[in-house]
């Protein structure tokens, strides 16, 4: 596979990062990940006002222009991908070479790029059928809202509940159940759609956002306030958002069954109303 790191074109195996790279030394960088359509970004922009805001949160001083767009059509072309192929396209950028130091440079350093663009399919399973997961307790950092590349509680969360038979997690803080380990969560109860607000705790997603926006467009009533995990018996759906995931159908938390066990109806729904928004502007 080629990749692309700092201006060049190479096969994954021979692109090199220096050592010293603050992404490196101390995971100091954001990331985007974008799903592709038939050879086309989804929600390019929300993706990019998000990314910017990321890299200004961290006050790394990189302002984005065309180069999302640009690195994605030449890893299209360099990787031979054909517009059917079910793609992921990542990139990140970190703050750069410097000394090991935990204050920044007063000499700004040049940005580093990293990206890459390969296939993955959704999983289909998980689409139509359901998924089963836990709850774990939310030990991460009080910015979830800046999407950076520091992720290893996300990934001992995740790591744990695979091992003991789930799909994922989901994160609650003071009993309260925020986001999914790498997605967005939202419940359904009396035909009515609860996610927790786009807070400090949750990274706003623009899978969650669209989902969202089609809420509103189908008349489905929002209401941006979380559940507490002794609610999770009471719900009649739920279901987590995501770039790669879209909308996945939760039918069981911890050793409580969510509704009757399958996907729900609102759920279904909004799987139809997202499907043919794709089909309808990106085919």
């Amino acid at each position: 596979m080629i990749v692309y790191v700092n201006e060049k074109y190479l096969e994954e195996n021979d692109a090199q990062v220096n050592v010293n790279d603050r992404g490196y030394l101390f995971a100091d960088g954001v990331y985007e990940g974008f799903r592709i359509y038939n050879g086309k970004i989804f929600k390019l922009q929300e993706h990019k006002n998000r990314f910017q805001r990321s890299l200004d949160e961290l006050k790394i001083s990189y302002s984005l222009k065309d180069e999302i767009e640009e690195v994605f059509k030449n890893l299209f072309k360099k990787n031979n991908y054909l517009k059917e192929d079910e793609l992921f396209y990542y990139m990140q950028i970190t703050r750069g070479v410097a000394p090991r130091d935990h204050g920044f440079q007063k000499e700004k350093p040049k940005a580093g790029i990293y990206a890459f663009l390969s296939k993955k399919k959704i999983n289909l399973d998980a689409y139509n059928n359901g998924v089963k997961i836990c709850t774990t307790a939310d030990n991460r950092w009080a910015r979830c809202d800046i999407k950076c590349i520091s992720l290893i509680a996300n990934c001992l969360a995740k790591q744990t509940a695979v091992e003991d038979g789930f799909f994922d997690a989901l994160f609650v803080h003071d009993g309260v159940i925020t986001e999914g380990t790498s997605t967005n969560v939202c419940f359904i109860k009396d035909d009515i759609l609860y996610t927790h607000a786009a807070t400090n705790r949750i990274l706003s997603g623009v899978t969650r956002n669209f989902v969202l926006d089609l809420c509103k467009e189908n008349d489905i009533k929002v209401v941006e306030f979380p559940l507490t995990t002794n609610k999770i018996s009471d719900v009649d759906e739920a279901f987590l958002t995501g770039t790669s995931g879209e909308i996945t159908p939760i039918i069981k938390i911890d050793n409580i069954t969510i509704g009757n066990g399958k996907s729900g109806k609102i759920t279904k729904k909004l799987q139809k109303y997202y499907r043919e928004y794709v089909n309808n502007n990106f085919y």
